[in-house]
């Protein structure tokens, strides 16, 4: 259950990404998740009586962290995605997505088998191979600031999902709700002050902004409940593979040029898979 979960929480990570990136394009990304964080919001209360649970204040702590740290993940990434290629920016900030919930489920005592193990290295491997450019990329080489802000987004991402695994089983759909409340509110005083608070008049991008606002909250909830269905660490490289989904997407809408060590790099995120799920 936990490798369905994880990776179809993978699949709506990627496009939600692809999504809230493209409408980036041309509106502030602030601007994006301002009109794509209520719309999770709504979508999580709406299902919180099916997945009924506790609030505690455990729930409600984590719930605000997880909600702060994925806002710094989102923000930064949409906006990179903006002024570089999605095919570089989302499996750099899956690298540290991966990394942290592994180093804390591991410190937590948590112990993968090891295949698993063998798995999640080459999940890691492949997202780095997947981010690797080159001179001969239309884009050129990726400046170094980009991938440091990447992985900067990456990191916040990472704890997103260490916090929400962390809140408590019994929590129901709570941590999430909590999570999209406190991100739709610490967002208004960054649009104010950025002067990106403004609505998206197209009817293009007003679509994609609320698209992404949709699959992201339905990838959190498919990511908490893989995680608690099994190991965080497993849980976390499943998902951390969205970037298969953002690369595809960008190569196949936007024809974003993809190289070869790039391609290897996707036929090594579906060995890893297969060495999870044995």
């Amino acid at each position: 259950m936990v490798v369905v979960l994880g990776l179809l929480a993978a699949v709506a990570y990627g496009v939600g990404d692809f999504a809230g990136g493209f409408a980036s394009r041309r509106h502030s990304a602030v601007t994006v998740l301002l009109h794509s964080y209520p719309i999770g919001a709504l979508l999580m209360a709406a299902l919180l009586p099916a997945f009924p649970g506790h609030l505690t204040g455990r729930t409600l702590g984590f719930g605000i962290l997880g909600g702060l740290s994925g806002l710094v993940g989102v923000a930064i990434m949409y906006s990179l995605m903006a002024i570089a290629p999605m095919n570089v920016i989302s499996p750099v900030t899956a690298v540290l997505a991966a990394i942290v919930p592994v180093a804390v489920g591991v410190t937590l005592g948590e112990r993968p088998s090891a295949l698993a193990w063998l798995g999640m290295s080459i999940g890691i491997a492949a997202v780095v191979l997947v981010s690797r450019t080159t001179e001969e990329h239309p884009h050129g080489r990726i400046a170094p600031r980009i991938i440091a802000l990447a992985c900067v987004s990456g990191l916040g991402f990472g704890l997103y999902f260490v916090f929400l695994a962390r809140a408590g089983n019994d929590s129901g759909l709570w941590p999430l709700v909590i999570s999209r409340i406190a991100s739709a509110v610490a967002i208004v005083p960054l649009a104010g002050k950025m002067r990106a608070i403004a609505p998206i008049r197209e009817p293009r991008y007003l679509l994609y902004a609320i698209g992404a606002g949709l699959c992201d909250a339905t990838a959190n909830m498919l990511f908490l409940l893989a995680s608690r269905h099994g190991l965080l660490s497993i849980a976390s490289v499943l998902t951390s593979l969205y970037p298969a989904t953002t690369v595809l997407l960008a190569i196949t809408v936007l024809r974003e040029h993809v190289s070869r060590m790039q391609q290897a790099g996707l036929a090594l995120a579906a060995a890893s898979i297969v060495l999870i799920t044995v």
